[in-house]
């Protein structure tokens, strides 16, 4: 067991030190969430104290869906995770008793109608003021096998939400990227979403209902723009532009 865990710990960190931008640092987040049994995360840090919640830096593959009903109704104001991580450091447990009151079970019952269900928020308190949160969320019912689970993973996840940390925080302060974003047609577009899911070149022929060489043409088209040599670097440079959105 102490083995399993050490090289766990191994693994984590060496796999979001190792990471070689901003893009890249969020995909190798959600792999290492992912490989701790949950669907979704969401990395966000309000990087200055004093400063508005609309400044918030965040990196999440939740639905898109529920990010925008979270925004347009203000969602916020009712979500005790945020509260807590203002106030607390110990971890916030995702279950239907730990929302309490209307507004936080109406708040639940929305989130678990877009698949987040069950999962843990683990506070953020930088060094220089930094507040902000790593959650981490399955689309599972709760119960006890969810608990036994999040005994056995609490050191890992704490761990991982301070290399993450570690890892994203010059990207909270950094000015945005000087490179033009390149403009890019509607099938290069298709193409980027299904490369960013893993598809190969032959999968996403399939899907798009064009030949395998007709994929290959868009995604060289692909590296001209963004002046990279490897299909990995085309998918992390259009995510960091926020051409398309993280795969979840």
């Amino acid at each position: 067991m102490a083995d399993g865990m050490i090289n766990g710990f191994s693994g984590l960190f060496e796999s979001l030190t190792d990471a070689s931008c901003e893009a890249d640092a969020i995909l190798r987040l959600q792999s290492g969430v992912q490989g701790l049994g949950f669907d979704r995360v969401m990395f966000a840090v309000i990087p200055q104290p004093k400063v508005s919640l609309s400044d918030v830096y965040m990196r999440s593959n939740y639905p898109t869906r529920w990010r925008e009903q979270y925004d347009r109704d203000n969602l916020r104001a009712a979500d005790p995770t945020v509260e807590h991580c203002f106030k607390a450091s110990s971890p916030f447990i995702w279950m239907p008793q730990s929302f309490q009151g209307d507004q936080q079970h109406a708040l639940y019952e929305e989130a678990s109608s877009h698949g987040l269900k069950a999962g843990v928020t683990l506070p953020i308190h930088g060094s220089s003021g930094e507040i902000g949160m790593l959650t981490c969320v399955r689309d599972q019912a709760p119960g006890n096998g969810f608990i036994n689970d999040l005994h056995q993973q609490l050191g890992q996840l704490t761990l991982l939400r301070d290399l993450a940390f570690d890892t994203m925080r010059p990207y909270m302060h950094a000015p945005p990227p000087s490179q033009e974003v390149p403009a890019l047609t509607a099938r290069e577009l298709d193409c980027l979403q299904w490369m960013a899911a893993g598809k190969t070149a032959w999968e996403i022929g399939r899907i798009l209902s064009i030949s395998e060489a007709g994929v290959n043409f868009h995604i060289g088209n692909l590296r001209t723009k963004f002046g990279v040599s490897r299909r990995n670097d085309v998918v992390i440079k259009a995510i960091r532009f926020g051409l398309i959105t993280l795969p979840g």
